[in-house]
């Protein structure tokens, strides 16, 4: 473990950089401060970033949740960039000590109490307000992230989902692990109170945009409050511009962060 942190802190130094990069207008990050970190996670200590903004004020909280590849750099430029806009933001490795396999991670319990212990850790931090704590996911971290506003309403505020699997049957073909019997995320909104918003291209060929539309629908039905938007042309992973397997759509990219930045800013504002 203490390897893998040491590994990564080099990251750090190269993500000024990055930020820009794909994520459209340069955002004045210098005065953020990024650290690899540790926390209380299901079986041992568990690594992530995090990105505090300079200043004493006390502040929103945001977990960034990655794909099912695990944290990388557009992750950790996505995170700071926010950072930037004034949220202290956290970026749990949530594979960190378990070898699933691709087809093992989906709702695994061992994933979701990996992922309470980091909401925990950023609700407890001297400059997050645990008050105003908010979540947003890519992909596999799209799920989580409505998961998580599910199983925590009490203190998730407001939830963003990117081009996340709803229902796994609905995808169509073989499925097997433990995707095959994936509760399909209709099912477990009841309990969700915080506002979603839903990202996702209209092109996407992994997780077809149909699957936003049935959560969109279901949360409507339920009486929930959420909000859908669809990119035309704009395939998965469509914000990530760094690496060589990207699909990068860069209108739709600065489109879904405008109106990720304004929806948190809106619902995580602190109170009269």
């Amino acid at each position: 473990m203490r390897k893998r942190l040491a590994d990564r802190r080099w990251l750090l130094l190269v993500f000024p950089l990055l930020v820009s990069v794909g994520l459209g207008a340069a955002v004045n990050t210098s005065r953020v401060t990024a650290r690899a970190i540790e926390y209380p996670g299901s079986e041992d200590e568990m690594p992530g970033h995090l990105y505090t903004p300079d200043g004493p004020a006390r502040l929103a909280g945001v977990l960034v949740l990655h794909t099912i590849v695990g944290p990388g750099p557009n992750l950790e430029a996505f995170a700071r960039r926010l950072a930037g806009e004034g949220y202290v933001t956290l970026t749990p490795d949530l594979f960190a000590l378990h070898d699933f396999g691709p087809d093992g991670r989906t709702d695994h319990p061992l994933i979701l109490k990996n992922l309470d212990g980091a909401l925990d850790y950023i609700a407890s931090h001297p400059r997050v307000d645990p008050a105003r704590l908010g979540v947003v996911g890519f992909s596999f971290g799209g799920r989580l992230a409505v998961i998580l506003a599910a199983t925590r309403p009490e203190r998730i505020r407001a939830a963003v989902s990117y081009y996340a699997v709803t229902s796994h049957p609905d995808l169509g073909g073989a499925l097997s692990g433990r995707a095959a019997r994936a509760e399909p995320l209709p099912a477990r909104i009841r309990t969700i109170r915080a506002p979603l918003l839903i990202h996702h291209g209209e092109a996407d060929a992994n997780v077809p945009v149909q699957q936003a539309r049935l959560l969109h629908r279901a949360m409507v039905a339920a009486g929930k409050s959420s909000s859908l938007y669809t990119y035309a042309g704009a395939d998965h992973l469509f914000n990530f511009s760094i690496g060589s397997d990207v699909r990068f759509d860069p209108a739709a990219a600065e489109l879904s962060w405008d109106r990720t930045l304004n929806f948190l800013n809106r619902h995580l504002s602190p109170g009269p």
